[in-house]
């Protein structure tokens, strides 16, 4: 009864302590259950800090992800105008097949992780003697330091999920302790009201009436996933990209 949900947002519980830590310091015959409180409650700052710096984390991973995934696709198209203008804009002759079996967006329309595996078999096929090697060492190298550039935020990104599984674990802690308080008190509570002649409302009416839950529509802890807007495509046929996948201006 005197727990709170856990879904709800690390607000939601400071507000509640907040509220019975008054209360209990408000009488004389309650006040030195407050310390079982206080303690908790100094630790929201800490708590609040881990919350939105593995937040702001993942959020950032983000957003490198969608620049560096945009810089791949884009050196990508910069091998399919070479590759035309060296096959003189014949998309039947080797030259072009072998790079491009199929429509420019089917190629560039991954997310990041997987379209670096598409650039790299780019390079891998670039090796090939049909092309002139003027052409391989330009685009190779493009190439190559776009999928050394979206390896490193590869492992930005998975930094930053970790740190925030951590975050979130020391944050569930932090809310169980609540919980456990909050219990004890109200147990505590329970025993003074039997002990002294009141009902159980009074040991209710240390705890609000209504949480915070209750009253407040951001209660809930909101989600982690961040999705990159999708700016306008000038190629129609590129429509191909999977939904929810960035694609370059």
């Amino acid at each position: 009864m005197r727990t709170i949900a856990s879904s709800l947002s690390t607000l939601t519980f400071w507000q509640d302590l907040v509220f019975l830590e008054a209360a209990l310091l408000a009488s004389d015959e309650t006040k030195a259950l407050a310390a079982l409180i206080t303690p908790i409650l100094d630790e929201f700052p800490t708590i609040l800090q881990r919350d939105l710096d593995t937040r702001r984390g993942v959020i950032q991973a983000s957003a490198r992800a969608y620049v560096a995934d945009a810089d791949i696709d884009q050196s990508i198209r910069g091998l399919f105008s070479a590759v035309l203008g060296l096959v003189g804009q014949n998309r039947k002759r080797a030259e072009f097949t072998t790079l491009f079996p199929s429509h420019i967006g089917d190629i560039i329309r991954h997310a990041l992780r997987k379209q670096i595996d598409v650039a790299v078999d780019l390079v891998d096929k670039l090796a090939l003697k049909l092309y002139p090697d003027d052409l391989r060492s330009t685009q190779t190298k493009l190439l190559n330091a776009m999928i050394k550039r979206g390896k490193a935020v590869v492992e930005e990104v998975r930094k930053a999920e970790i740190a925030r599984v951590d975050g979130r674990m020391d944050i569930q802690t932090w809310k169980d302790e609540t919980n456990a308080a909050r219990l004890t008190v109200y147990g505590q509570l329970l025993t003074l009201a039997a002990k002294n002649g009141r009902g159980k409302a009074w040991a209710e009416g240390f705890f609000p009436r209504a949480s915070a839950a209750e009253s407040s529509g951001d209660a809930s802890e909101p989600a982690d996933t961040v999705e990159p807007a999708a700016s306008d495509e000038s190629e129609p046929a590129d429509a191909a990209k999977s939904p929810g996948k960035p694609k370059p201006g």
